[in-house]
């Protein structure tokens, strides 16, 4: 793996230039990308369908909009998203440093994550949601770092830098701007999930000839936009992660330090065969 050679390149950027790269990742990832996607969305999706299913028929019955019905749906998209979202994260890591991607390596390391996962991103977020609306702004790259770094829950005799501390260093001293950019993200996720819906049922209608009920609506064509935003934002996230190590850490400049070190270990290590 050549530290210095990545294949998306290494500096700082505007959210705005963040959301543009993100179109072209996928556009380039785009096999991957959305397999790894219905991988982790389908059960998640149909898990929300089955649960919520009754409260959507209750409130249409009753001729009431569906805002219950919306509001759990969305929260239980939150919870689901670092789950759903990671096989692709993990993908782009590997994407990043031009590494070849393996599916079984990746449900490896994907299955060695997960308890961290779910205690960081599913048990303590949701307790959190009382308090806070969607509490993604706060440490929004836990994920990443859980899923890329690898730091233990524990540090043990070893001493070694745990998630919790790891995540402590990221994102303090930013909390302004991420506040910010999780705004300008959630404006923007709400926006392109009412544009899809609408294409979705313009195709459907249009092209297909079907006549789009008001519980299909609901229940299947914009839990589907919505579940494919939450795909693009999470590329999206792995980026402003970058970028977010660029301009706290000088990742960069780390990167290619590491990389010229590996050179010069490479001649030593000839001598010494010889």
């Amino acid at each position: 793996m050549q530290l210095d050679q990545t294949r998306i390149v290494i500096r700082e950027r505007r959210f705005g230039e963040i959301m543009g790269l993100a179109l072209q990742v996928t556009r380039t990832g785009i096999k991957w990308i959305s397999l790894l996607w219905l991988l982790g969305v389908t059960g998640f999706a149909l898990l929300n369908a089955l649960l919520l299913y009754g409260i959507l028929a209750d409130e249409i019955d009753i001729g009431d909009p569906p805002v219950g019905y919306w509001n759990l749906l969305v929260m239980l998209v939150a919870i689901e998203t670092p789950l759903a979202t990671a096989p692709i994260t993990l993908y782009l890591g590997k994407l990043t440093f031009n590494s070849p991607f393996r599916f079984r390596t990746m449900l490896v390391e994907l299955l060695r994550s997960l308890p961290q996962l779910v205690l960081y991103q599913v048990v303590l977020r949701t307790l959190m949601m009382p308090f806070l609306l969607l509490p993604y702004w706060i440490m929004p790259y836990v994920g990443e770092l859980i899923l890329l770094e690898r730091n233990p829950l524990a540090s043990g005799r070893t001493k070694r830098l745990t998630t919790n501390r790891r995540s402590r260093n990221l994102h303090s001293n930013n909390g302004g701007e991420l506040f910010g950019r999780w705004m300008l993200a959630l404006l923007v996720g709400v926006v392109l999930t009412l544009a899809l819906g609408l294409g979705f049922e313009l195709l459907l209608a249009k092209l297909g000839g079907l006549e789009i009920t008001w519980f299909a609506r609901h229940l299947v064509i914009y839990p589907l936009a919505l579940w494919v935003v939450v795909g693009w934002m999470a590329v999206v996230r792995f980026l402003a992660y970058l970028d977010l190590r660029i301009r706290r850490e000088g990742w960069e400049v780390e990167l290619l330090m590491r990389a010229e070190a590996a050179r010069l270990r490479r001649p030593s290590s000839l001598v010494s065969a010889r």
